[in-house]
């Protein structure tokens, strides 16, 4: 698979037959038994009869690495390129870049699930690959507010200021999210969940799809401010019109707030 880009100094990683895996130190060991147990690590995840499963693109499992509760993935493409080849890959391994995003974001004060682990497998002149993350307990946006009792009132302002905080951060580490969308917002915890005041974090999810932004191209950063908002217009468009024009305006004015900062 030839050379890959460092990895932070709390990883650890090691070549096996047929590919490469990275992970963070505490969960290494946990990764290597999985690998020698299984033909993967989602195969190992796959067949843990504790593993939770969620569905999206492809199914994950929530299973515990080591002492971690994770969310292992098979990587998958998206848009036009799956059309072709769901899950090969050429080059260096998506992991590294979500890796990178990830540590880079966590320094710009933008919560995201940790890279826990990643595993490239040998496939001709490509790879194939698994992902592991921290899982993080909440919902994303659309979940909440297209599910049974989306919040009212000053819970359903403050996960609107959250979200635009985060954009803002997102922006101000000069980096985009060419899928932002409802479904990339994750918010722990949970509004029914809490108790007054309630202060939501708010998660970004894929960011190895995430791209660097010059610092002076606002253009950029508005047109992916109008991505996430696209995304608003269709679930409303779907699924009745929950998301309304004080939501905006909340959210506009937590990314103005942050900006200015």
């Amino acid at each position: 698979m030839g050379a890959f880009p460092a990895l932070p100094p709390d990883y650890d990683s090691w070549t096996f037959d047929g590919g490469f895996a990275a992970a963070r130190r505490d969960v290494a060991a946990a990764v290597r038994e999985a690998l020698a147990a299984a033909s993967s690590l989602y195969a190992w995840a796959r067949a843990r009869p504790d593993r939770e499963i969620f569905v999206g693109r492809g199914e994950t499992y929530s299973v515990r690495l080591g002492g971690v509760e994770a969310v292992v993935r098979h990587a998958h493409r998206g848009g036009v390129p799956a059309l072709f080849s769901a899950d090969w890959f050429t080059g260096t391994p998506r992991f590294f870049r979500e890796l990178h995003f990830s540590r880079h974001l966590e320094a710009a004060g933008v919560r995201t699930p940790d890279v826990l682990a990643g595993v490239a497998y040998r496939a001709g002149l490509g790879h194939r690959a698994d992902v592991a993350t921290q899982r993080v307990d909440g919902r994303d946006l659309a979940a909440i507010f297209f599910g049974d009792q989306p919040p009212e009132g000053e819970p359903r302002e403050a996960l609107w200021r959250a979200a635009g905080t985060l954009v803002s951060r997102l922006h101000h580490a000069n980096l985009v999210h060419p899928d932002l969308q409802l479904r990339n917002v994750l918010i722990a915890p949970e509004p029914h969940t809490a108790l007054p005041p309630y202060r939501p974090t708010a998660w970004l999810l894929d960011v190895d799809t995430c791209r660097p932004c010059d610092p002076r191209d606002d253009a950029a950063r508005r047109r992916n401010l109008a991505r996430f908002y696209r995304s608003w217009d269709k679930w409303n468009q779907r699924h009745g019109s929950r998301l309304t024009a004080h939501d905006r305006a909340t959210l506009e004015a937590a990314y103005q707030e942050g900006s200015g900062s």
